[in-house]
């Protein structure tokens, strides 16, 4: 089953003082793009932690917190001297070399200058194992809502398929139509005279030949089963699905161009619609 690249995750182990609590958002995104954040961790650990994620989720925008059991409770903030007095000799100078006088908040807010208390040995085991029940817990989510994504998709190829059959159908009937409505008009122009029959059949054959939208209409029936196949899958196939909605929509604007008749341009505004409609869903698949 499809999943989505969006979704939230939130993990915890240890206890007490030592408790470790991550929290893991994904957006979409081309590639797998993550950010950590709140509570520093030693390198050795954070490159763990990147490979964790790596390896379960793929691709995405990834936002990871890391923080400590007790980081909401006030009694473990304290207040960052060191910023504040870093802060307002930069403000100091500003005042004195441009004659601008600025206030700290204008370049930072008061939770700036808070920072909680960081454990001096933070077990990097109780970080792996809380990264690793945060991704559970989000891919759980982007599993339920690739779900609900892979059954609009599904129900928006079956209408393709039914267009498309529609758009057969209608270019069958243009031969004997076309030859009819050219038989009518020479007819007229010739007033009463013999019709040449092998001339007209040139003249159908060749205006047939410039509208004829088979080979297009056996690659969209090709491109939909395939599309069918992907959705189907296991795995990331958002960036295959994007390619071949791109090539299902170049069929379709060639059968709009070479297709004269107006039930089959309507039948292509409606294609193209639901190709639309694919494309944006698809944009969140991983």
């Amino acid at each position: 089953m499809i999943k989505s690249m969006t979704g939230f995750g939130r993990g915890s182990a240890g206890q007490g003082q030592n408790k470790v609590e991550i929290e893991i958002r994904t957006v979409n995104s081309r590639f797998l793009e993550v950010k950590l954040r709140g509570l520093s961790i030693d390198p050795n650990t954070e490159e763990n932690v990147r490979n964790q994620i790596s390896d379960s989720l793929k691709r995405g925008n990834v936002q990871v917190r890391i923080d400590l059991g007790n980081s909401h409770d006030a009694s473990s903030l304290r207040f960052n001297r060191e910023r504040y007095e870093i802060i307002q000799n930069i403000l100091n100078d500003i005042h004195v070399q441009y004659g601008q006088r600025l206030g700290l908040s204008d370049l930072i807010s008061v939770s700036d200058l808070l920072i909680s208390a960081e454990p001096d040995n933070l077990n990097p085991d109780l970080v792996v194992q809380a990264v690793e029940k945060s991704l559970q817990q989000l891919n759980d989510m982007r599993s339920r809502e690739g779900g609900l994504i892979q059954k609009d998709i599904l129900s928006r190829v079956k209408i393709l398929q039914e267009t498309i059959d529609m758009v057969a159908d209608s270019a069958a009937d243009f031969t004997g139509e076309r030859q009819a409505v050219l038989r009518e008009k020479i007819s007229k122009l010739l007033a009463g005279e013999a019709l040449d029959e092998s001339r007209l059949i040139q003249e159908v054959a060749y205006l047939v030949d410039r509208a004829d939208i088979t080979e297009e209409i056996v690659r969209c029936r090709s491109h939909f089963k395939q599309l069918e196949d992907y959705i189907n899958e296991d795995g990331p196939v958002g960036k295959r699905i994007n390619f071949l909605i791109q090539e299902i929509g170049r069929e379709v604007n060639t059968i709009g161009a070479k297709s004269p008749r107006t039930e089959i341009t309507g039948h292509v505004v409606e294609m193209k619609d639901q190709l639309e409609k694919i494309r944006e869903q698809a944009q969140n698949i991983l």
